[in-house]
């Protein structure tokens, strides 16, 4: 829009500076000149007309036509037939006739069109014989038309009858375009629509009014309206403004509003009189949806960029949600208690004030110093959860932020970082008290309900040395050292009670504890007190010691042998009791490869086919010192935090396990050299890992090492890439069980055209949920990529504890396709499959779950001209749980960006 304007502007000034010779001086001290095939002038009249390939040159500025008059006496100029004009800038227009007057700065035109230029030189433009080669150039980014044009300030114009096309649509049949009754217009700043009316293909689509259009990239205005509906949160609207400061800085202040999704009714079973003898009576209750918002939001975004070395963006969002308070204990409603004979009642307290923020930094220091935020916060843990209905967005239960500052150079890093948490699984608030309502059902009897302390990384500090080589045997070695503290916010403890685990509801699940038992577990009188009990997790300071060192020695020209030897030591300390433990050990490596390779060479490509055999083995003798624990009555547990305590096997005291494991594998790749550009079609690689500790001297042995079998998952992996098309695929089988652990495939064909085709499947033998609650480990089964120990080449044994839940292969398919049919036809759809839970004991598909694995469907179906200048689509989603939703319409008009519900 920002070219459209100046493009008319062009064409009064040049015909309202006709001259009266055919070469004048003009005041500004421009030279114009006129040529023409006659050329008279009538003195009594004070008229000249020029005839016949008319041409009037200003600098950079050309208007040719058929014939040429100027009125001295009335000082109006006129040019017909064939008119053209070309300006600086790939300013361009065509018309039929114009006509200036300038004593009142108008132009009235007929068959007007101006043109926006791109892709061809402005040499090119004047060269130009007639219209329509001057139309058919290059392309036509912005159309502009108008039946008459007048000046009202040194840079603005009043345009009446406008209409104009911000898209390189043909200029003879534009597919859109937008016109007003009359336009207020200041160049490079704004221009004021009166009753505009978005036409698609001489269809009206929407009128507003007035619509205020800012003239350049950064200008101050209101940018298009975003209307949405939803399942979730019923119908919004929201309305953005855009606040330049300055050249670096702009801000995007954005107020809407949310209708909410309504009510749903409950169906239950009242028992009437309290009398076990009477039958319950079948009724059902009214109350909210339990996710979504309702009530007013305003939402603003920081975006600044000083310098070339730094950018950044801010963003804060408040929301008054007027929907009830929920109970983050059981994630629904506070109820009022039960009376018999009456349904149940929620209360009726409004969630109140919710929001977001979020920051992204991004900055060169220079001498090799950068730094780094990506950090994103919420009000409380649903709140992701009721503005996003997408299934995947609402099965995040962690929020993540990061901030470093960090040195990296050739032979060195060094790095100060911090990284925060927010659990999101429960609706706690996290920055104010979760109080209880008056009148709410408390059978706990607290008017405060205690919230989980996650722990954060506040902070972590690494140097490195990478490996390099340190003399002139061929050895390398490399040094890394980190201190990590890692603490609650305030407590100096977790605090989650004798399990070790938070859980919502208080309870103490004993180990094998059956799930339909639930309500009668015992409380866990430890989480949540204020007491350091057994169980809790203390905030702990670390320092970690890893060093390597390794050479590398040809065995002729068969193969290549590789040892290494390196030492990790660990210190910790308690922050709250002040205990110090110590805990380290060395590792043996050996790594023996070969390499077979056969080149094809051709005129312009070369084809590398290599196929890698190797084995390696790593040995961990023991150690000396533990890793962290507690002492409890059944005897010292373990309790590590994170990868580097579970860096090595441990024992249930927390002492490292000894052992040799290895894995033999062969990888093939193929690569295609053309020129200077590589590309790799194809890598596979198969391996097989092995444990072979029951038969070497090794400290602190499993008791049941001896009955451990040496095979571990067989494994295969494949990438490959083929013009449009890329795919891999990852299979993991444990052969002890005859189960595949894992099995992952995923692929894109993209033509760059609008077609694609994309899916990712995912099955992974895993832990069950109820076998988890139970007291099963997490890393229990699953992949070797899941459970294998920082420093070990292979994970444990996939087993299953007898007397608990089996395992549950956990399932996901997420595949998409997006299809151009022709005639400006378009369809996307996206579907996420997940198997339904089934019941442990039965294996049915529960009640509470429809028998369809389709989880979500999107489907979007879109209409659009070739040049793809504007596009409007209609958008549905089928979600298990919610049904079938209308998601809104979304539409996008080229050089003014895009309004609708999304989807």
């Amino acid at each position: 829009m920002s070219l459209l304007v100046p493009l008319a502007a062009a064409l009064l000034v040049s015909t309202a500076q006709f001259p009266l010779a055919t070469q004048v001086q003009l005041p500004s001290g421009e030279t114009v000149e006129l040529a023409a095939d006659f050329l008279t002038y009538e003195a009594d009249k004070q008229l000249l007309t020029a005839r016949g390939h008319c041409e009037l040159r200003t600098g950079e500025m050309l208007l040719r036509s058929d014939e040429v008059t100027y009125d001295e006496a009335n000082q109006v100029a006129t040019a017909t037939g064939n008119v053209m004009f070309v300006g600086p800038g790939g300013m361009a227009a065509v018309a039929d006739d114009v006509r200036v007057d300038i004593r009142g700065f108008e132009a009235t035109l007929k068959g007007g069109l101006f043109m926006q230029k791109k892709g061809v030189t402005q040499e090119a433009m004047l060269a130009a014989k007639s219209p329509e080669e001057l139309r058919s150039m290059g392309e036509t980014p912005v159309l502009l038309s108008g039946s008459r044009i007048r000046r009202t300030g040194p840079n603005a114009f009043v345009v009446d009858d406008l209409a104009f096309t911000p898209c390189e649509c043909g200029p003879d049949e534009p597919s859109w375009r937008m016109e007003a009754s009359s336009a207020n217009v200041v160049l490079g700043e704004r221009a004021t629509l009166s009753w505009p009316v978005v036409y698609v293909q001489s269809v009206p689509v929407f009128a507003l009014p007035w619509v205020y259009l800012p003239l350049s990239d950064r200008r101050t205005g209101f940018l298009i309206p975003s209307p949405s509906a939803s399942g979730l949160n019923g119908l919004s609207v929201q309305q953005p403004f855009f606040l330049t400061l300055g050249r670096s800085y702009d801000l995007t202040i954005t107020p809407g509003y949310y209708s909410g999704s309504g009510f749903e009714n409950i169906p239950i079973e009242l028992d009437v009189d309290g009398d076990p003898a009477t039958p319950p009576v079948p009724t059902s209750y009214r109350q909210p949806k339990l996710f979504g918002v309702k009530g007013p939001r305003l939402l603003t975004e920081f975006r600044y960029v000083p310098s070339e070395r730094t950018r950044g963006r801010v963003t804060l969002g408040l929301l008054h949600d007027s929907r009830p308070l929920r109970n983050p204990t059981t994630s629904t409603f506070y109820y009022h208690p039960l009376v018999t004979g009456e349904p149940p009642r929620y209360v009726d307290v409004p969630r109140g004030w919710r929001g977001e923020a979020s920051w992204q930094h991004l900055q060169d220091l220079g001498s090799g110093w950068f730094d780094r935020v990506d950090a994103a916060f919420v009000s409380d843990g649903f709140y992701t959860r009721d503005l996003n209905a997408d299934i995947l967005i609402q099965g995040v239960d962690y929020l993540r932020s990061t901030a470093t500052v960090y040195q990296r150079q050739a032979d060195l890093y060094a790095g100060l970082d911090v990284s925060l948490r927010q659990d999101i699984r429960f609706p706690y608030l996290f920055f104010q008290e979760n109080r209880v309502p008056a009148g709410a059902d408390n059978p706990r009897g607290l008017s405060v309900l205690p919230r989980p302390k996650t722990f954060q990384r506040l902070p972590g500090i690494v140097f490195s040395l990478p490996e390099r080589p340190l003399d002139a045997l061929g050895l390398t070695g490399g040094l890394r050292t980190e201190f990590t503290r890692l603490a609650p916010f305030t407590g100096g403890f977790g605090d989650e009670g004798f399990d070790g685990i938070f859980r919502p509801d208080g309870r103490y699940v004993p180990f094998g504890g059956r799930p339909e038992e639930a309500y009668n577990w015992p409380l866990d009188l430890g989480q949540s007190n204020g007491i350091f009990d057994p169980g809790d997790r203390e905030a702990r300071d670390r320092i970690d010691f890893t060093s390597r060192l390794s050479t590398s020695v040809a065995l002729g020209r068969a193969a290549r042998l590789t040892p290494s030897l390196s030492l990790r030591q660990d210190v910790w300390a308690g922050e709250f009791t002040g205990k110090t433990w110590q805990r380290g050990y060395a590792i043996a490596g050996l790594l023996l490869d070969t390499q077979f390779t056969r080149t094809w060479e051709g005129k312009s490509a070369a084809v590398r086919h290599a196929i890698t055999p190797s084995l390696e083995l790593r040995y961990v003798p023991g150690g000396w010192g533990t890793v962290p624990f507690v002492h409890t009555p059944e005897g010292d547990l373990a309790q590590p935090y994170d990868e580097i305590d579970h860096a090595v096997p441990l024992t249930r005291g927390g002492a490292t396990r000894g052992f040799l494991q290895g894995v033999l594998s062969v990888e093939q790749t193929l690569r295609l050299k053309t020129g200077s550009w590589i590309r790799e079609p194809l890598r596979l690689r198969i391996g097989q890992g092995f444990d072979l500790t029951r038969y070497v001297p090794a400290a602190n042995k499993a008791p049941d090492v001896d009955e451990q079998p040496v095979w571990r998952d067989t494994f295969a992996r494949l990438s490959t890439s083929a013009g449009i098309l890329n795919g891999g695929a990852m299979v993991r089988f444990d052969p002890n069980t005859g189960r595949f652990t894992q099995l992952s495939a995923d692929f894109a064909i993209d033509d760059g055209k609008g077609h694609a085709l994309y899916a990712r499947y995912d099955n992974i033998l895993s832990v069950s949920d109820l076998a988890f609650v139970r007291g099963e480990p997490r890393n229990a089964l699953g992949p070797d990529s899941l459970r294998r120990p920082l420093d070990a080449l292979v994970g444990g044994l996939s087993r299953e504890t007898p007397g608990l839940f089996a395992s549950e292969r956990t399932q996901a398919l997420i595949a998409g396709t997006r299809l151009m049919l022709g005639f400006g036809l378009g369809v996307r759809y996206e579907a996420l499959v997940q198997p339904p839970s089934q019941d442990p004991t039965n294996r049915e598909i529960t009640e509470n779950r429809m028998f369809n694995p389709l989880t979500q469907q999107t489907l979007g179906v879109s209409y659009g001209p070739a040049c793809d200048c504007w596009r409007v689509e209609g958008v549905v989603t089928l979600r298990r749980d919610l049904g079938l939703e209308f998601s809104g319409v979304n539409f996008t008009v080229a050089g003014l960006g895009s309004f609708g519900s999304g989807g």
